[in-house]
């Protein structure tokens, strides 16, 4: 099975990878996605720093885990869902996991936009955790 993983470094994130990992088999693949968001008024450079941070915080991930198929990948994007279920059916993927809220701050959210907006557009099953 292909499980994409929206990642953005929140703690429900965090907890999205640890049940994921729980629940794959070694003949799984996990990709590890995350989307930084294009900003049209942020000079370019902001935009590469985010994607370097990303990329290292993806690929220090994949280096803690051990016997998983991992793929990292960093996208730039305006609309975080939309990316990550194009990426989804790019490589036909089975699953998305993500977290309930991410880094928005607003903690009265129940469930985040990014999560909302992945349960309304995707075709292929999503896995909220909280």
């Amino acid at each position: 099975m292909k499980i994409v993983l929206a990642y953005d470094g929140s703690d429900h994130a965090k907890k999205a990878l640890l049940f994921t990992l729980k629940l794959m088999r070694e003949v799984d693949e996990l990709y590890l996605v995350s989307v930084v968001k294009e900003i049209p008024r942020s000079p370019e450079q902001v935009i590469l720093e985010s994607s370097k941070k990303a990329e290292e915080a993806l690929d220090a991930i994949k280096n803690e885990i051990e016997g998983y198929k991992v793929t990292t990948k960093v996208l730039e994007a305006p609309d975080v869902a939309s990316s990550v279920i194009e990426y989804c059916n790019k490589i036909e993927c089975d699953l998305i996991v993500s977290g309930s809220r991410g880094l928005t701050g607003l903690k009265k959210i129940v469930l985040g936009s990014v999560s909302n907006a992945l349960i309304s557009k995707s075709d292929v099953p999503v896995l909220v955790v909280k």
